[in-house]
């Protein structure tokens, strides 16, 4: 979906948050991220790709919070990164690629569990909430 068909629709829309709102969307980000580890630990991968996902979803929306939107789909916020944070495009990809992974996670009849993509996901989540932090 394009940012525009996201505006157009209502999926993002216009809303001012207070810092302390944005700054619990980052504690967050590494909540989850904690819940991933902890998940990999435990051998539930397919949870730790949840939890992956969410921890970058919530740091995604740390930044689409202090652009002033908030959300009401998650193709649109990584919608809104793509249009506007070009240096995060590779993080971005990860971001859509986790996305998918969690959708199938949660919704798909059947999903495979995949140890490999959580242990590296781990790491690509920390990157990509350290990139988050050093736009804000």
């Amino acid at each position: 979906m394009r940012l525009e068909d996201c505006l157009k629709s209502g999926f993002l829309k216009k809303h001012r948050f207070s810092p302390d709102v944005i700054e619990k969307e980052l504690d967050n980000a590494e909540k989850h991220l904690a819940d991933a580890r902890k998940c990999i630990a435990s051998e539930m991968y397919g949870l730790a790709t949840v939890s992956i996902y969410t921890g970058m979803f919530h740091a995604a929306r740390a930044i689409l919070f202090r652009d002033g939107f908030k959300e009401r789909n998650h193709v649109c916020v990584i919608a809104h990164l793509r249009k506007n944070y070009p240096a995060l495009r590779e993080h971005v990809r990860v971001l859509d690629s986790y996305r998918r992974a969690r959708h199938s996670a949660l919704y798909g009849i059947d999903a495979e569990e995949d140890p490999e993509e959580a242990v590296h996901g781990i790491e690509l989540a920390e990157g990509f909430i350290l990139e988050v932090k050093k736009i804000l």
